[in-house]
């Protein structure tokens, strides 16, 4: 927004006019948090995040929304001087493959042992997949694990992928472009709207949170 825009809307605004930077800094704060919200909702889908149902007296549960959110961070608000926000998309930590609804699994056939090892599914509505020679460990809190390679050598436990593997997937950059694109300009005519029903004495605007502090 220029200058000149700035001074019209200001002087339309009253009282309040002086505090215009402000109340765009409230838009744009409540901008990030649109992107944050819908970025998470298209993620979701495409990861699966839970126990399988045996290993649950073994694991704690994962919040799948909390872990979500940890993954996208605003890392400034904007403010009357830097009406300017940053969204940041964490790669993270490789999640515990026991996170991927991980089960112990046995093939047979005819009633003799083919081979055994542990299924899981990373991607919601997907497959399983098998890693041979695994195993879920309750008294490891339900972690998936592998040899390295003799019967009784090192254990390795197993993950699955990061979250940035998840974004890249999903498309979650171009998903908050789009996002940020589309709220501003509803956020700023909200916040006029508010401000009009403020100046005309139907709502009050409290410093702390709707000038702008948010």
């Amino acid at each position: 927004m220029d200058q000149k825009s700035l001074n019209a809307m200001r002087e339309r605004l009253g009282a309040f006019g002086g505090h215009l930077k402000r109340h765009l800094a409230t838009a744009v704060n409540r901008v990030g948090k649109s992107v944050r919200v819908e970025a998470a909702q298209r993620l979701g889908p495409l990861i699966n995040l839970k126990l399988h149902s045996s290993n649950k007296g073994f694991s704690k549960p994962i919040s799948k929304a909390k872990t979500l959110k940890k993954t996208m961070k605003q890392k400034n608000k904007a403010t009357p001087e830097n009406a300017r926000i940053t969204i940041g998309l964490w790669e993270g930590y490789p999640f515990p493959l026991k996170y991927h609804e991980a089960k112990n699994f046995v093939r047979k056939r005819r009633g003799k042992k083919l081979y055994e090892g542990v299924q899981y599914k990373e991607q919601m509505g997907g497959i399983f997949k098998t890693i041979h020679d695994a195993f879920l460990v309750p008294r490891f809190a339900g972690h998936v694990f592998k040899r390295a390679n003799e019967a009784r050598g090192p254990l390795t436990r197993m993950n699955g992928h990061k979250p940035g593997d998840f974004f890249r997937e999903g498309n979650i950059g171009e998903v908050a472009a789009a996002k940020a694109k589309e709220r501003l300009p509803i956020e700023i005519n909200r916040r006029l709207r508010e401000i009009t029903l403020a100046v005309s004495g139907k709502i009050k605007l409290r410093a702390s949170k709707d000038m702008g502090a948010n």
